[in-house]
């Protein structure tokens, strides 16, 4: 990827993200889908069409009333799909056929603290770690994907800042290996087409 090669983003990066959106610290999921429209997206990964909403402050205020929401927009050749509570992002029964003949990555961080970072390659999840907790093994690709974020895979505590930032590299090691990065920009005025997982 010749983005890649120019820039590897950090956690730091992606810091503005709780400045915009203190509540995503609360639960986010995050899913990048390779190759296909929103619109695909959205009719995969939910069963009521929402209509539109503008940006990710759009998404959490439907939120409020559609518990289930899931926005999606494009990004390159990416379709990003934002959930600030709607785990369809990783459920296999979702994500392994809407992964057929491409890619489709998902992090997240749950209600109750439970981080995930998922890969699935055409039908096949083939990553599946919890940046902060560790209890399967992290492949070694990824260990030295976390280590270019900021992360240490080593280790169990938090960075010499007092912080974990596990959110934040999760978004810079999604921006590596996918050669998109999301943006301010792109969070507050793109036009996200939205369902309903429930």
């Amino acid at each position: 990827m010749v983005w890649k090669d120019l820039y590897i983003s950090t956690y730091r990066d992606f810091e503005w993200l709780f400045r915009d959106y203190p509540w995503a610290e609360n639960g986010l999921y995050v899913t990048y889908v390779r190759d296909v429209t929103p619109t695909a997206v959205i009719e995969a990964m939910t069963v009521r069409a929402l209509g539109e909403v503008r940006g990710l402050q759009g998404i959490n205020e439907l939120g409020w009333e559609e518990f289930s929401i899931v926005g999606a927009a494009a990004l390159g050749n990416w379709t990003i799909a934002l959930a600030p509570l709607a785990s369809a992002g990783v459920d296999d029964d979702v994500m392994v056929p809407l992964s057929v003949g491409r890619e489709v990555l998902t992090h997240s961080r749950n209600v109750e603290a439970g981080y995930s970072f998922v890969l699935w390659q055409d039908g096949v999840r083939t990553v599946n770690f919890d940046p902060l907790l560790r209890l399967d093994p992290t492949p070694e690709a990824w260990q030295s994907r976390m280590r270019e974020v900021g992360l240490d895979p080593g280790s169990e505590g938090p960075t010499p800042d007092g912080k974990f930032h596990l959110i934040e590299a999760s978004f810079a090691m999604a921006a590596n290996y996918t050669g998109v990065q999301i943006t301010p920009e792109f969070l507050s005025t793109s036009t996200f087409v939205a369902g309903s997982d429930d």
